[in-house]
């Protein structure tokens, strides 16, 4: 059938031009809807890495700054167990009282075995005493926090007992006797200015005032030892404050004791401490110089507690003057003394003496057989002889 001229040119053209604009529309209308009528979309199987997000846990922020509460004007903590030391055991005697304010029972006698093995029943050249960085280290074995500082004063003690903190401080037993004693400061009475403390030796409960016990501390540079748990760490540091930091610690002592010679020159107590502080400073020149101002003055017992002077003698190479320094402690009432043989061992190796380096570090384990330093010098030179 032969189709009329007019329908190709005007009829045609327009159905064409209907249906193409219907497919059009069509097309548009599935676009916009974001799928068509006979698709489904297609399945994205590719894994995608998530954006990074911000975690508040992860995130570490400022600490919030402690706000230490005020002491009050009287703080006694309580505890029921005081124990009298045997001879020469102050010290664990002290940290046994110290650790059971947190629970720990552990009597002074196994701490003075761990600490102090060799001992004799009235103190004939047993080993005297032990020191507060020893019974810091021991106060690790059980969970505790050791914080052990000099310059110690009435407002750090009162703070570290408003948070039932007690504090190991170590002094002359009286005011005018020169023999190095411990004691447990557990509380204090502002109004009155005094402290009071569990001694080992003179008993508990003991009061004194603030001037006669800074009296009988200052021998010692004020130092102190604080056994704190885990959960008031943060608590010691912020009474610390910047005696946090060891170092600075001992630069303040320095300056207290450059004060009281700037008072009084003929302080020989104030000028021994500056010289221990020194000696903790890595200042070994400036410790034997102030040690050597007032050496033959000072009670022949000072060495027995404090032997910072012998060591910066050690570092500075001078052998000799630690021969005969520690000759004169040893042969006058302190035989059992493992630090100085150990000193002693270590000199004979400089100078490549290991014969007579190894007879010090056998005595030096005789009279502490768990002095750990001491085993090992034995050990290590045994094996190269």
């Amino acid at each position: 059938m032969k189709i009329p001229q007019v329908l190709k040119n005007i009829v045609l053209p327009m159905i064409l031009g209907v249906v193409s604009a219907y497919f059009l529309v069509t097309a548009v209308i599935n676009y916009y809807s974001g799928s068509s009528t006979s698709e489904k979309p297609v399945q994205n199987t590719t894994q995608l890495t998530p954006s990074p997000t911000i975690s508040t846990h992860s995130v570490s922020s400022p600490t919030p700054k402690i706000n230490l509460i005020s002491p009050p004007q009287r703080k006694i903590l309580p505890n029921g167990y005081h124990t009298f030391q045997t001879f020469n055991n102050c010290g664990p005697a002290s940290l046994s009282m110290a650790l059971s304010y947190f629970g720990i029972n552990e009597t002074q006698t196994k701490l003075g075995q761990d600490l102090r093995p060799y001992q004799h029943p009235k103190g004939d050249n047993d080993d005297k005493s032990v020191t507060l960085a020893e019974m810091a280290e021991k106060a690790k074995e059980y969970g505790l926090a050791p914080f052990h500082r000099p310059g110690g004063d009435m407002e750090k003690i009162k703070l570290l007992i408003a948070y039932d903190i007690p504090v190991i401080t170590r002094t002359w037993t009286k005011v005018n006797e020169d023999i190095g004693h411990f004691r447990v400061v557990k509380g204090y009475d502002d109004s009155k200015k005094q402290i009071i403390q569990d001694d080992s030796l003179q008993n508990k409960n003991l009061w004194f005032t603030y001037d006669v016990f800074n009296t009988m501390w200052e021998k010692f540079n004020f130092e102190y030892l604080v056994l704190v748990p885990k959960d008031k760490v943060e608590i010691a540091e912020e009474i610390l404050g910047e005696d946090k930091d060891e170092q600075k610690a001992w630069k303040k002592a320095a300056q207290n004791a450059q004060r009281k010679l700037e008072a009084n020159p003929n302080d020989i107590y104030s000028r021994f401490n500056l010289s221990v502080a020194y000696y903790n400073l890595g200042q070994y020149e400036r410790s034997v110089e102030e040690f050597e101002k007032v050496e033959d003055r000072l009670p022949f017992r000072t060495l027995w507690y404090q032997i910072e002077p012998i060591q910066a003698y050690f570092e500075l190479g001078d052998y000799k003057k630690v021969f005969s320094v520690t000759d004169r402690v040893l042969s006058n009432g302190n035989r059992a003394f493992s630090e100085l043989y150990l000193i002693r061992g270590e000199i004979y190796l400089k100078q490549n003496d290991k014969e007579n380096a190894k007879k010090e570090f056998e005595k030096a384990v005789f009279y502490n057989v768990n002095l750990k330093s001491a085993q090992e010098a034995l050990s290590s030179v045994s094996t190269d002889l």
